[in-house]
Formats: structure tokens, sequence, C-alpha cells
């Protein structure tokens, strides 16, 4: 009797054991679903306010391309892709403007075409095309881009302290009315040097000509979307092909026919490495331009020397490399 007594009180035990712990179980499930539940809503909505901002974040980010044209500039490529690259441009547009046989461009962009950030057209052993390709690059891409801008391998737009990626500099207030964006060169002199290097240019040529003439000179960055014939190039300068708002680096109305403006350097300046050393300057005289379809002839030479004192100071020895390298009669 006290055997079978013993069992059953040890039975009950165990129901009232087990059946307590089952609750409290059960009950604790329920309120964690519902804290679990509770708390995935509030993470999704969460999530979906960041995915808004940052949609709308994206979208504010305009994109923007350059255009170059190149010949015989393998030297001085990879320095100005990284540069722009740095400065926040989503592609760069690289019109191959070598004589059939020359250097290609492919030789040191590898890396940088490869990773879809250098396109390369080819444009090989044209004469006098620069005006052409700058539109073919605006009519075949500017529905892709906010902005497009078209620098050569001499000239790095220098936009610091003000701004530090294109992106900041572009959407400032200040050109919030402008169709076309009118820099102005800053030259640069040959700083003493008559033979490359194989520093950069940046690195080479540090003293601008803050009051030089020539400073009124300017090249353009364009609002995307426009009619392909909106604007036009003339000789290396832009000009509006119709009225528009145009404006000077500092967002300031300018005449939208005008190929050059008054020199201003406050927000920004494409610092233009006109000449380099000597010998570099002879030699880009002697491959010619993509801007220019002219004859190769004494006179042609005679000019060219004298250009490059426009920007340098005049020795003995920097004429003797010029006419040398030139291959000057007199």
């Amino acid at each position: 009797m006290d055997n079978n007594k013993e069992i059953k009180l040890r039975k009950q035990n165990e129901k009232f054991i087990i059946k307590k712990p089952l609750s409290k179980l059960f009950f604790r499930k329920k309120i964690f679903r519902f804290d679990y539940f509770i708390i995935k809503i509030i993470s999704n909505i969460i999530l979906a306010l960041l995915y808004i901002i940052i949609a709308n974040y994206i979208k504010k980010i305009p994109r923007i391309c350059l255009c170059a044209v190149g010949k015989k500039e393998n030297l001085y490529a990879k320095e100005y892709v990284n540069y722009y690259k740095q400065l926040g441009y989503s592609h760069i547009y690289i019109y191959d403007n070598n004589d059939i046989d020359d250097e290609k461009f492919e030789d040191v962009l590898k890396e940088e075409i490869n990773s879809n950030f250098v396109s390369i057209i080819n444009y090989r052993g044209k004469i006098g095309k620069q005006c052409r390709i700058y539109e073919d690059c605006y009519e075949k891409n500017n529905k892709n881009y906010d902005w497009l801008s078209f620098f050569d391998f001499d000239e790095f737009l220098d936009i610091k302290p003000y701004a530090k990626t294109i992106q900041e500099f572009l959407t400032n207030k200040r050109y919030e009315k402008c169709i076309t964006i009118k820099i102005n060169f800053l030259f640069y002199s040959d700083n003493e040097l008559l033979y490359y290097d194989n520093r950069t240019l940046q690195k080479r040529f540090t003293t601008p000509l803050t009051g030089h003439k020539n400073n009124y000179v300017i090249k353009t960055t364009v609002r995307g979307g426009l009619y392909p014939n909106y604007w036009s190039v003339r000789c290396g300068i832009h000009t509006s092909s119709f009225k528009c708002y145009s404006c000077n680096s500092d967002g300031k109305e300018v005449d939208y026919k005008a190929g050059v403006v008054w020199s201003t350097f406050k927000y920004a300046r494409l610092k233009h490495y006109y000449s380099k050393s000597t010998e570099e300057y002879a030699n880009k005289c002697k491959r010619g331009s993509a801007s220019e379809a002219v004859r190769w002839d004494e006179g042609r030479k005679k000019y060219k020397f004298n250009q490059y004192f426009l920007y340098n100071n005049r020795t003995k020895e920097k004429e003797e490399l010029l006419k040398k390298v030139l291959n000057m009669t007199d």
C-alpha cells in the first residue's frame, strides 16, 4: 500500500512539475513571437526609409563625363586619367587622333579601359577634326550624363579649395541657371626646363602666369540633354549656337556667343600646361594639332617658334633647341 501511495504521489508531483514550466514556456513564446513581429515591422520601416533616402541621394549625384582628343599623349595619359578620376568624373571618352601607325592609348591605359572608366574612340589618321570630335562626343553621350566637359590632355581643372569633387562643384547654387560654364585657362610657364623628365606635369610646372593676356581663353562644361547642335566648337573654344544662359566660373552670366571671357580664378581655373619644356613644345609642334589642318612649312615653324616665347622667357639655349628639333633653316 505504501508503495502504491508513493507511486501515486510521485506521478502527481511529476504532472505538477511538468505542467507549470510548459505553461510558462508557452506564455513566453507568445510574448517572444509578438515582440519579434513588432521588431520586424519597425526594422522593415527603417530599411524602407533608408532605401528612399539613399535612392534620392543617388539621384541627386550628377553623372559627368569628360571628352578629350589625343595625339601622341601617351606620356601624359595616365596622369590625366587618374587626375579626373579622383575629381569624380564618371567616364572619360578619349578620341584617338594618332597617325595610323603611331602609338596607341591601349598600351598605357589597359587597366582604365578594362575597368570601363575609359573608352577609346578611333579617329586615327584624321586631320583637323577637333570640332567634329567634340560634336560627336556630345551627340552620342549627352542623354546619359548631366554634364559633359571638354578638356585636352594638357588642361587640368582646379576647383580647390571651394570643392573637392566635380559633383560638389557643379551642384553649387551659383550654377543652377547655367547651361554652359566657361572656365578660363590659367597658363603655366616652362619652369625653365629644357627637356622632358618623368615627373608629372603638375610637379614639373609650378609657375602660373596669373596676369597673362591669353588667360581670357576658355573651355566649357555643358549640360546634357540639349539638342545635338545647341552648341559648337571653334578652334577648341566653346560657344553656344543658340541663345542660352552661359556663365563664367563665378556663376555670373556672360555672352553665350563669346569664345573668350574676362578671366576669373576664384572658384575654378583650367591649369593649362601649354608649352611644357622646350623639347616637349617643339615635339608638340611637329606632331600637328587636332584643331589644325595647316601646312608645316618654314613660315609655320617660325610662327610656332615665336609663340613659345609668348609664355616663356627667351634664352639662347631655348632658341637653339627649338631650331634643332623643329629643323629650322634660319
